[in-house]
C-alpha cells in the first residue's frame, strides 16, 4: 500500500511538472507570436520607407545628373550605393 502511495505521489509530481512546463511553453509561444507581429509590422514600415527613399533617390539622380561633373556623379552614386547597402543590412537584420 505504501508503495502505491509513493507511486501515486511521484505521478502527481510528474504531472504537475508537465502542466507547469506546458503553461511556460504557452506563455513563450504567446510572447514569440507578439514579437513576430511587431517585427512584421516594423518590416512593413521599413519596406515602405525604402520605397520612398528609392523614389527620392531616382528623383535626385535625375536632377543631379543634369548639372554634375563626372567626378561628382561618381561620388553621388557611391553615396547612394552605400545608403542602399545600409538599408539592405537593416532589412536582413529584421528578417532574422
Amino acid at each position: 500500500m505504501d508503495n502505491y502511495n509513493n507511486e501515486i505521489n511521484r505521478l502527481k509530481e510528474l504531472i504537475g511538472n508537465l502542466i507547469s512546463g506546458h503553461k511556460e511553453k504557452i506563455l513563450l509561444i504567446k510572447e514569440l507570436k507578439e514579437k513576430n507581429n511587431n517585427l512584421t509590422e516594423e518590416n512593413k514600415i521599413l519596406i515602405n520607407k525604402i520605397k520612398e527613399l528609392e523614389e527620392k533617390t531616382e528623383i535626385l539622380k535625375t536632377a543631379k545628373t543634369i548639372s554634375l561633373s563626372e567626378e561628382d556623379k561618381i561620388k553621388v552614386k557611391e553615396k547612394i550605393n552605400r545608403i542602399v547597402r545600409e538599408i539592405d543590412k537593416s532589412i536582413g537584420l529584421l528578417n532574422e
